[in-house]
């Protein structure tokens, strides 16, 4: 039976690990072609799986502070795999330090929205053009439940992914006509190495998380991804500029 992107190549960045590596497999799974970047080394360990698994899947080391990372994973995806990016995922992003936005230095606050919301506006920016040429694809953005509600301690992530939300209705109208379709992924708190660096750092963090969950649980990386993928896939062409909450009913409160 094909899989809903048989021919197509995806992008994704951050895809080492967490939620970035579930979208790979799933969009694996699914018939693509994958090129994926990371800062970390591992992206290659995962690319190596999904290649010994039988999928066609290359990976670049891509900061997406640089612009040029991005436009090389983008090259070596045409180059590597027969094709520019039909679909992106803009999934790379950090959590910053937790504490007092008055005690947040300024250094670490540009960082987390370098990283996050410039990122994401890089990846867009680098597979935009082939897209608009060719009359279709699909991006979407990873934000965040605090990018549809607010967070203590975290000024910069939540701005950042307030950010991400933004740009994804204003991009999606710019290339509505075009054929492309762009929208934001919203997970909640996922069952991912950012959680566990957040729980070590502040005692009773976990708990506190669970107890304020409808579902009384975490998610896990799959159910983040599989909700990306349907973002990206043609079951949603009808659905642009969107933010998606897939955070166990925490947004609805």
């Amino acid at each position: 039976m094909p899989g809903i992107f048989d021919g197509k190549v995806v992008l994704v960045t951050g895809a080492a690990a967490g939620i970035g590596r579930a979208i790979a497999e799933a969009a694996a799974r699914e018939g693509a072609s994958l090129a994926l970047g990371d800062v970390a080394k591992e992206g290659e360990a995962v690319a190596a799986g999904l290649r010994k698994a039988g999928a066609k899947a290359v990976f670049r080391p891509t900061d997406v502070r640089k612009k040029s990372d991005i436009d090389a994973l983008v090259a070596a995806a045409t180059k590597e795999l027969g094709a520019s990016p039909h679909i992106a995922f803009a999934n790379a992003g950090i959590e910053g330090k937790m504490g007092a936005p008055w005690e947040t230095k300024e250094d670490d606050f540009t960082r987390v929205l370098d990283i996050n919301l410039a990122g994401a506006w890089r990846t867009m920016t680098a597979v935009l053009p082939a897209m608009i040429e060719r009359g279709e694809g699909a991006i979407v953005a990873t934000a965040s439940v605090a990018g549809l509600v607010g967070a203590g301690g975290l000024a910069a992530y939540v701005a950042s992914k307030h950010g991400i939300v933004g740009l994804v209705k204003s991009v999606a109208i710019d290339v509505a006509k075009s054929g492309i379709r762009v929208n934001a992924l919203c997970p909640g708190m996922i069952e991912t190495a950012m959680v566990d660096r957040l729980a070590t750092d502040v005692p009773g963090f976990r708990e506190a998380l669970l107890a304020l969950k409808p579902m009384g649980r975490l998610g896990v990386p799959s159910e983040a991804a599989e909700a990306a993928i349907w973002l990206a896939s043609p079951a949603a062409s009808f659905i642009t500029g969107h933010a998606l909450a897939v955070d166990g009913g925490y947004a609805a409160q």
